[in-house]
């Protein structure tokens, strides 16, 4: 199936891996059997830090629909590649994959990883389910979805929740000057014209300087109230040390920062610490997803992350594709994930849309000390 129409704008604006099926049997049949699902994870690097809780979910994923008798009554297997630290491994880990001769994919939490393969997710023409944050990612390719919550839904909420619930009116932006950081500034700057807020400055950087001074510095000497910051991981520890060393000191949104990175910041560069995720694990405090996240840590001795919990949605997103579609069929495991019904999973609202975006939710907070406050949950519809 093709889609025919997109999102004209799907909000803007990298990580989780992707997960291939395949069926032993030719693909036009009824499940049946076994079916192989491949999953393309970073677990070596710097985004190990993400593809390991994410293998993880899937893990626990597989393990409940498996003991529930499967799919169809077909038992789920799992074959797994690293996608490492570079988009030529990502590429090497989704051939390999691809080479099972798997009914769908599901990973890459990285969304330049994500772009990397996808012409050959064209060529191969299978769904691959992938966990990057870019708000175009899964509009580049008719057999690509996104399990993630992107960077346009989340920060649209978080500028949404400084304009309406902290009454910021000024507002500037600390980003990385590649996709992730260009899209958030589109994203902010249609936030801005939409909540009545002010962009005030907007310094810029390239993913993996060492020296933000001069960025800093000129944030000092404007009047916003509020900083927006949009990196990768190692960026922020950067961030926050330039920005304490120049004593700005703003309420600030980190977007997406890890628990292991919040623990490196200098908080004396933050006057409060906000983040904006898909869901927060360690802060849920009842319901599915706090039993989840104690079953999660009896399972694997740690606290799960948001990763881990957008894994294992993103994982029975795909199984109920599947038991829906009756099929291994790559045209009808596609035309499943477009119709997906709403739902609610363990880490927020899912459902297909033309886009191929799965999930719509943000979950705002802020850390007092070493524990993160939940302060507000939005669900954004799809732009």
């Amino acid at each position: 199936m093709t889609r025919t129409s997109m999102k004209s704008a799907a909000i803007a604006v990298a990580a989780i891996g992707a997960l291939t099926l395949s069926a032993c049997s030719a693909g036009d049949e009824a499940v049946d059997g076994e079916i192989v699902i491949g999953v393309a994870l970073p677990t070596t690097g710097g985004s190990a830090v993400l593809g390991e809780p994410m293998s993880q979910g899937i893990e626990m994923a597989v393990a409940e629909i498996n003991a529930a008798g499967g799919i169809n009554g077909s038992t789920v297997r799992v074959v797994q590649e690293d996608t490492g630290a570079d988009d030529a491994s990502a590429l090497n880990a989704f051939n390999r994959i691809t080479g099972e001769n798997p009914a769908a994919v599901i990973g890459f939490p990285v969304s330049t990883q994500g772009f990397a393969v996808m012409t050959q997710v064209d060529r191969t023409a299978i769904p691959v389910i992938m966990g990057g944050t870019s708000a175009t990612l899964a509009l580049g390719s008719e057999w690509a979805f996104d399990m993630t919550s992107h960077d346009g839904i989340t920060s649209t909420a978080a500028a949404q929740f400084a304009a309406e619930d902290l009454g910021v009116t000024k507002v500037a932006l600390l980003r990385e000057s590649g996709e992730l950081g260009t899209g958030a500034s589109e994203v902010v700057y249609d936030a801005a014209e939409e909540f009545g807020f002010e962009i005030v400055d907007e310094e810029i950087f390239q993913s993996g300087d060492v020296d933000l001074s001069t960025q800093a510095n000129n944030l000092r000497s404007s009047d916003a109230e509020m900083l927006f910051v949009y990196g990768q991981q190692a960026d922020y520890i950067v961030a926050a040390n330039a920005l304490a060393t120049a004593g700005v000191a703003l309420p600030t949104f980190v977007a997406g920062v890890q628990p292991g990175t919040f623990a490196q910041l200098n908080y004396d560069g933050f006057e409060t610490i906000y983040n904006r995720n898909q869901c927060v694990p360690s802060a849920a405090t009842e319901g599915d997803l706090f039993d989840w996240s104690a079953a999660y840590e009896e399972e694997f001795g740690g606290a799960p992350t948001e990763y881990a919990a957008i894994a294992y949605d993103g994982a029975n997103l795909l199984f109920d594709a599947i038991e829906n579609a009756g099929s291994t069929d790559a045209e009808a495991i596609q035309t499943a994930l477009l119709e997906l019904p709403a739902s609610t999973g363990i880490c927020g609202t899912h459902s297909g849309s033309e886009s191929g975006q799965l999930s719509f939710s943000a979950t705002i907070g802020h850390y007092e000390g070493d524990a993160y406050v939940t302060d507000k949950s939005i669900d954004v519809d799809p732009r």
